[in-house]
């Protein structure tokens, strides 16, 4: 079986630099012998503990993984339940609400890799071939400036759902708006930061990765900046 590895990084936006706000994105990733996943969260800016609800995402989806690590088929709507009931206890006592924030996971579980997407951002998963396959928020039902979030209200219909065989792809990329707002080119931009940190070691990668978010072009940007990525360990890795 191929050994996976992660790296990422989560940045403050100008905006949240000049207010002394926290930053409201985070970042966590696994390596277990049962599997390996990424998962990466944005608090809902207008929530007073948003960064707090945005760090509990975290930990729920790594607990939810390890809650199904043994199943020989993962059930989706079980696996989205059990994030949830996690995250809950996670923000508890606040008031989930005020801790409203997205979650968007990449895990590899056995044979196949389950990517999941609550709310917005840009999961994307890269073939062998360099083709890339994308989910995005669908705000075709909704007002384009509301995003879905972790919330006790929150359906198996909210969540946008992949699974793939993983030894069909080479790698997950995994990015909050504050990245995949500003891309025109989304494949172009997946396939080319893969390639370019595929042969580098995860510390290495993870520094590369947090100077580019801290070096962000996009004039006037101000939003938090968040970016993950799980992808097969080259043989050379350091």
């Amino acid at each position: 079986m191929s050994l996976w590895k992660s790296y990422g990084a989560s940045v403050r936006g100008p905006g949240h630099v000049a207010s002394g706000e926290p930053n409201q994105d985070a970042w966590a990733s696994f390596h277990r012998v049962w599997g390996d996943g990424i998962v990466i969260s944005d608090g809902v800016g207008s929530k007073p503990f948003s960064h707090i609800g945005s760090d509990a995402a975290c930990f729920a989806a790594q607990y939810a993984a390890h809650a199904c690590r043994d199943d020989a088929t993962i059930d989706p709507a079980s696996l989205f339940q059990s994030i949830m009931t996690f995250w809950l206890t996670c923000v508890a006592p606040l008031e989930p609400r005020d801790c409203a924030a997205t979650c968007l996971f990449a895990f590899r579980l056995r044979d196949h890799l389950h990517v999941g997407m609550l709310g917005d951002g840009l999961a994307a998963a890269v073939r062998a071939d360099g083709s890339v396959v994308s989910l995005v928020e669908d705000k075709a039902q909704g007002f384009s400036n509301i995003t879905t979030a972790l919330s006790p209200h929150v359906t198996a219909q909210d969540w946008r759902y992949l699974a793939l065989p993983a030894d069909e792809y080479s790698a997950v990329l995994l990015c909050t708006d504050g990245v995949s707002d500003d891309l025109e080119n989304v494949d172009g931009f997946v396939t080319g930061l893969v390639e370019a940190y595929r042969p580098l070691a995860a510390v290495s990668a993870s520094r590369h990765v947090r100077t580019m978010l801290e070096r962000w072009p996009t004039p006037r940007h101000s939003d938090d900046k968040t970016l993950a990525c799980l992808c097969r360990a080259e043989a050379t890795d350091a």
